[in-house]
């Protein structure tokens, strides 16, 4: 049995299409590890791109960026081939900095000389991934311990091409909020609701959840004390998330506003689904980025 995820010469995304916004939820919407891998088009085994032009490349990335945690893709002997935001904000390295070296240079002197690099990979390998917690070090030279998960990607000969990364900073504990502001909770989705008003209780929040525009606008007409209006973008109705707010700032001018959607930002601008200025927080996103964003959001406007 094949182990790993598959990278064909059939791609689950065609990127020049407007098909390819509801596959890239429904991805968003699986595991992470799954969803990094895109399926995109034939990887060679020789180090070649993973995708053939330019406006590819930079959607690939534009996802990859979105990503909780940074996303890396190495060649087979552990080379790093591509390089995320994500990945330069955990370890500080740029891209022309690290891109085409051993991944091993993360990885402590001790781990180095026990062969740790290279038994992950063979983990990974044989198991179908290899997850592990430890320390790494950074590009300053200091160390930080890490989550990190390798998966195998084999293409449709069943050639292994490559490993895909995925690290997160270990101890992210987010700190509950003690301002017992209340946040209502906007999403056609009753079951991304309902997870993000528990999410928002633990953090201290008081949350009131409506499934559509129209009941968002009869909540807001009934209660005054709603301190933040937080909307889905896109939602069935004829009422997105933009046209709420618009409306509701008709005689609450001063409401704050954070839009979450699964879509690209790039594409929510050009459609007119936000504005330039909008606070937008993409799906999906972990408890400590909803934090961060429900705070930033709250705050005074200068």
């Amino acid at each position: 049995m094949q182990r790993g995820l598959p990278l064909g010469r059939s791609t689950l995304i065609d990127v020049g299409s407007g098909k390819s916004m509801p596959v890239l939820q429904n991805l968003l919407s699986a595991t992470v590890c799954k969803a990094v891998i895109l399926e995109v088009r034939k990887v060679e085994a020789k180090e070649e791109r993973l995708m053939s032009n330019a406006d590819s490349a930079a959607v690939v990335q534009l996802f990859m960026a979105s990503l909780p945690g940074a996303v890396t893709l190495l060649d087979v002997d552990g080379r790093v081939l591509t390089w995320s935001s994500g990945a330069r904000t955990i370890t500080g390295y740029e891209a022309g900095e690290i891109e085409g070296r051993n991944f091993s240079c993360l990885y402590t002197s001790s781990d180095n000389a026990a062969g740790k690099p290279a038994a992950s990979l063979k983990s990974a390998l044989s198991e179908g991934r290899h997850v592990e917690t430890a320390l790494r070090v950074r590009k300053d030279g200091t160390e930080l311990q890490v989550h990190t998960m390798f998966m195998p990607l084999h293409d449709s000969n069943n050639h292994l091409v490559g490993f895909s990364s995925l690290m997160r900073e270990a101890g992210t504990d987010v700190v509950p909020s003690r301002t017992g502001k209340t946040i209502l909770v906007v999403d056609d989705d009753e079951q991304v609701r309902e997870a993000v008003a528990r999410q928002l209780t633990s953090l201290g929040y008081n949350a009131i959840i409506a499934a559509d525009g129209l009941e968002a606008l009869d909540v807001l007409a009934c209660d005054s004390d709603i301190d933040l209006l937080f909307t889905d973008v896109v939602m069935p109705g004829g009422m997105g998330g933009r046209e709420v707010a618009e409306e509701a700032r008709l005689t609450r001018p001063g409401l704050k506003v954070l839009y979450t959607s699964g879509y690209f930002e790039g594409a929510l601008l050009r459609n007119g689904s936000i504005d330039a200025d909008a606070q937008l927080l993409p799906k999906p996103y972990r408890k400590v980025k909803l934090a961060e964003k429900i705070l930033e959001a709250l705050k005074p406007r200068a």
